[in-house]
């Protein structure tokens, strides 16, 4: 059954409107604008040409003006989609997904389900579904968009990407890599077909590509991708011009994910080097290059941990200490360039078991903080609201192997439920977690996923809360994880799951 033919006959229901229109992924659609894209799987030259055909209107921003006037079908779909748009750069995504829903009805009403047209506006609502999390309609509907724009094009155009990149990318918050995979090469081949083998626009595909590989845990694809990425930035760009810098520091971010840090340094050392060179040694942009590379060397790498001797404190900390001095001799450093490089050498300073250290670091931006009363709501946002500072991956799939064994990679996982566990701790002056309990627990029974979640969660480090200059322990603080799981790997008899795990 077509989608128009469901949409027809049920659009009253809430279920109709599900099935036609599924807005998510912070992405809306419209003609040859970039700055008119609402999210990153949106490529440039995307926008709907409904849109395009409208003069601006001199409605001002108030909704109910803009709703209320009698206007044409096209002044109307034109406020709607600003209404629309403000929405979700809100990220108002329940009212993004009415207002998108109404623009697909007044779409097919006046241009028919078989439309470009029609296909981006159920695409802007799949896009709407998608940052409210209501994955299963979103994935209807982008597959509604790709069926729409294959009836009545073919099955290479390039008007494909979009919701291709959509529904990888429900695919992958579904837990399904694999499937996820396969979307997202997909779109690439199209985007190669369209623009060519070099074009740029497809680094956004990849890299989501290589987020799906991330996922599903295949690391050397990833890594792949990612060297594909950089090849494709950095071409016909001098080695040492400041033009090299965007692909250099892209690359060593994700060096950093792939925990590759020996070369993340090496890279950071490169962007330091063209810096230097075309802009001196005192420059404020040094500062960023500096931190990261200080940072990174909390971390070893996994393959050196045979032979390779522990790194010293004292190594990062000269970078952080660097960034410091720049930001405190450089007349055009103001107190937050001042202050976050103090909070990232006491950060550093408490992820290497030197808290006494931290917290003078902490009071020194504490105190240039409190000079000024503009300055207050960072010093809560950066001092007194718990950030944290060393993150966690817990699982997000519950996994019903037997220990030692692994499933095939990119198994696609179909009939997954959402699940959620809450835990409780208190944070201490150096940031770690004591006293953990589990307080919820839905579904109860898995108590696997609950010891497992438990053990990342003692790995956590905040940046710890401060009063009066002082750091403090901090009680009560919740963490919750949503995770997904299949009905079958609920136990027969869940009654004793639901308690602490204080081990």
């Amino acid at each position: 059954m077509r989608n128009f033919e469901i949409y027809s006959v049920l659009r009253l229901t809430p279920l109709v409107v599900c099935v036609v229109l599924a807005p998510d992924i912070s992405l809306a659609q419209q003609t040859d604008a970039g700055e008119d894209e609402l999210a990153e799987i949106v490529l440039p030259g995307s926008q709907d040409e409904v849109f395009e055909e409208f003069e601006e209107d001199n409605l001002g921003d108030d909704p109910d003006l803009l709703l209320s006037q009698p206007v044409s079908t096209e002044q109307r779909l034109a406020n709607l989609f600003k209404l629309y748009r403000d929405a979700m750069d809100d990220r108002m995504f329940a009212e993004a997904d009415t207002l998108a829903k109404q623009i697909v009805e007044l779409t097919i009403e006046r241009r028919g389900i078989d439309s470009a047209i029609a296909a981006r506006a159920i695409t802007n609502l799949a896009i709407a579904q998608h940052g409210a999390k209501d994955y299963a309609a979103a994935a209807l509907n982008f597959n509604s968009a790709i069926e729409i724009i294959e009836r009545i094009s073919d099955r290479l155009n390039e008007a494909l990407i979009n919701p291709l990149k959509g529904l990888a990318a429900t695919q992958l918050a579904l837990g399904n890599p694999g499937p996820a995979s396969e979307t997202y090469r997909r779109a690439m081949h199209i985007s190669h077909v369209n623009y060519g083998p070099h074009n740029l626009q497809q680094i956004e595909v990849l890299e989501s590509l290589a987020e799906t590989f991330l996922a599903a845990g295949e690391y050397d694809e990833a890594i792949d991708l990612q060297e594909r990425i950089f090849a494709l930035q950095s071409r016909n760009i001098a080695a040492k011009s400041e033009e090299m810098l965007p692909p250099l520091i892209s690359q060593a971010r994700w060096l950093h994910r792939m925990r590759l840090f020996d070369k993340e340094r090496y890279t950071w050392r490169r962007v330091i080097s063209i810096l230097e060179d075309k802009r001196g040694k005192e420059d404020l942009t040094l500062i960023g290059p500096l931190t990261e590379l200080g940072k990174s060397y909390l971390y070893m790498p996994l393959n050196a941990v045979a032979y390779s001797q522990p790194v010293a404190p004292s190594t990062g900390e000269i970078y952080l200490k660097r960034a410091m001095r720049i930001a405190e001799k450089n007349p055009q450093a103001d107190w937050d360039i001042k202050t976050q490089t103090m909070i990232s050498l006491g950060d550093y300073y408490l992820l290497t078991d030197r808290p006494s250290r931290a917290e003078r670091m902490y009071r020194s931006a504490w105190n240039l903080y409190s000079e000024d009363d503009a300055r207050l709501r960072k010093r809560v946002e950066t001092l007194q609201s718990l950030p944290v500072i060393q993150k966690i991956d817990p699982p997000k799939v519950y996994r019903t192997q037997a220990p030692g064994t692994t499933q095939p990679p990119m198994q696609p996982a179909t009939g997954l439920e959402t699940g959620s566990l809450v835990f409780q701790y208190t944070v201490s002056v150096r940031g770690t977690p004591t006293n953990i309990e589990l307080i919820e627990a839905e579904p109860a029974g898995l108590d696997d996923m609950s010891a497992s979640v438990a053990r990342e969660v003692r790995r956590i480090v905040h940046r710890p809360r401060m009063a009066n200059g002082q750091v403090e322990t901090t009680d009560g603080v919740k963490l919750t994880h949503d995770f997904y799981y299949r009905p079958e790997d609920l136990p027969q008899d869940p009654e004793v799951a639901n308690e602490a795990v204080n081990e």
